[in-house]
């Protein structure tokens, strides 16, 4: 029950976002995927990686909310 009610509170705060965030934010979930996709068991951040994620940063002042597998500090640092 909670996760429905998690989705329609996700749903409903898209409704508000700009279309360029939305877009961001999905080239950031499709990356992490492919990381995910790229590494079977421990995913591994590659300097491309961290390139790609420091240049999203500098672009996007929402990227720490699309991070779902490594902590901020971690791809900054």
């Amino acid at each position: 029950m909670t996760t429905i009610i998690s989705a329609l509170f996700v749903f409903l705060s898209t409704l508000f976002r700009s279309r360029a965030t939305l877009q961001l934010e999905i080239v950031a979930l499709q990356h992490q995927l492919t990381v995910y996709q790229r590494t079977a068991l421990c995913p591994r951040i590659q300097p491309a990686d961290r390139l790609f994620w420091s240049w999203l940063s500098r672009c996007w002042a929402g990227w720490r909310g699309a991070l779902v597998f490594v902590q901020p500090g971690t791809v900054i640092a």
